[in-house]
Order: C-alpha cells, then structure tokens, then sequence
C-alpha cells in the first residue's frame, strides 16, 4: 500500500480512537458538573449566580481545568506523528468533548433546555459566559479543520501557516475569547449577564475559517 494511502488509514483510525476518547471523557467532566449542580443549585442552575458560592472550591476547579486542557493536548500528542498533525488531533479532541459535555448534561439533567441557555463556559482568568450554541459552533469548527488537517498530514500533505497566518489565526481566538469575558465581570458580580456579543464572536469565527482556507489553499 502506498505511504499515502497507509497513513490517511492510520489517520482515520486515530481520529475515530481520539473521538471516542473525548467522548467518554466528556462524560467524565459531565458527571462532575452533575455533582456541583446537585450540591450548589438543588433548585437548578441559573444566572444571576449567587457571588462567592463556589469560593470553598474554585481553586480547585481552576486547577480541575487547567488539567483538562493538558489531557486534551497529550491524547492530540500521543496520536500524531508530525506536528500538524498532533495539533489537528487536539483540536478534534477539543471539539469532541465540548459538544459531547452538553449531550451528556442534556441526557443526565435535560439541561440545557436550548441552544441559546446561558451557561459558565470557563473560570480561567475570569468567568467566561456565553449561549450554548456559541462554544459548539466553535468545537465544530475545530473538528472539521482538525480532520481535514490530520487527514492530509498523515496522508504526506503539507499544511502551514507562516507569520501573518498566525497572527490572524491569533486575532481570531482572541476575538471570541473576548466575546466569552464580555460579560464575565457581570456574572462574578452576581448580575444577569447582558446581551451576548455575538458581532464579536462570529467576526474571530469568520476571520479563522478564513484563515484557515487560505492556508489549506496554499498547503
């Protein structure tokens, strides 16, 4: 079998293991969120959150998060082979267990009721707050890019990016990372959060899906 062939084989094969991976490990960080909301909202979760309820514990579920990210970049660097791909393989990984953490939360609570529900989406620097919808838009955009990329890398294509890629790539998250701390300040003050700003977040959205088609272009 050719060497292009063998490895966009292996490649689909590690892209269904890491998958799988994430999905149970969604579960594993569902579960987790199941067991808060039984102790600290038996009435249900809701914003306004009530300030200073998680103080006993935040450390660490700060720290809880940090090492989540760490798992979700090894498994992406134990499955590549090259260093696109290993990033490809993350942000598969990334994608995965985003969306499946709320299909396990929709099983289990029947929470969230919708895609535009509210929800603390990350506690690292500040409260990140935002609709359901906006975090799953972005996870299936890293799983289409991701596969796309593994599946050309270990197939012995090429991808890259150089400076100016990057630096839009960069500006992109960095677009609807603030999009998700616009109104964390409002959240950690125990007010309901305002309007989400979502012309932020799908102008980063469609600056990186266009980035990333320029440079798949030029691979």
């Amino acid at each position: 079998m050719p060497a292009a062939a063998e490895g966009a084989r292996r490649a689909r094969r590690q892209l269904v293991a890491v998958a799988l991976w994430a999905a149970a490990f969604a579960f594993v960080e569902a579960a987790i969120v199941v067991y808060l909301r039984r102790i600290f909202h038996p009435e249900g979760f809701a914003f306004p959150l009530k300030p200073g309820a998680y103080d006993p514990i935040l450390p660490v579920e700060v720290v809880r998060e940090a090492a989540t990210m760490v798992m979700l970049a090894a498994v992406g660097w134990l499955a590549g082979r090259r260093g696109w791909a290993r990033f490809a393989y993350v942000m598969v990984a990334f994608g995965v267990w985003d969306i499946f953490y709320y299909v396990w939360l929709w099983a289990v609570l029947g929470w969230p009721p919708s895609l535009g529900t509210l929800d603390v989406l990350f506690l690292i620097p500040i409260v990140w707050v935002g609709p359901v919808w906006a975090p799953c838009v972005v996870s299936l955009g890293l799983i289409g890019c991701g596969a796309a990329v593994a599946l050309r890398v270990e197939g012995g294509g090429r991808f890259a990016f150089g400076p100016w890629g990057w630096a839009l790539a960069v500006a992109a998250g960095l677009l609807i990372v603030l999009s998700f701390l616009w109104r964390g300040p409002e959240a950690m003050r125990g007010e309901m959060p305002g309007p989400y700003p979502w012309p932020v977040f799908w102008a980063g959205m469609l600056l990186g899906l266009g980035t990333f088609l320029w440079a798949w272009r030029r691979g």
